[in-house]
């Protein structure tokens, strides 16, 4: 029995190594790609895309509103 426990032990263990090693390695690929990303691509990380703002909003349309409303009208009393 006690054998069987410690084969046991010895088995989880060595899982739980394997997982370390491997999410260790993980990380480490994943740090070497983003750093060199952005030693072979500089420029990309500093543009910064200028803010667009709208200084007139667009007016509302009399009959886009009225066409809107008679569809919602029509399909409402459809359904009903």
């Amino acid at each position: 029995m006690d054998n069987l426990l410690n084969e046991g032990l010895e088995l989880a263990m060595f899982g739980m190594g394997t997982v370390f090693v491997f999410l260790a390695l993980l990380i480490a690929a994943t740090k070497t790609m983003s750093t060199l990303v952005l030693k072979f691509q500089p420029a990309l990380a500093d543009t910064v895309a200028p803010a667009v703002t709208q200084s007139n909003p667009m007016p509302e349309d009399g009959q886009l509103v009225a066409v809107i409303s008679a569809a919602i009208m029509q399909h409402r009393n459809k359904n009903q």
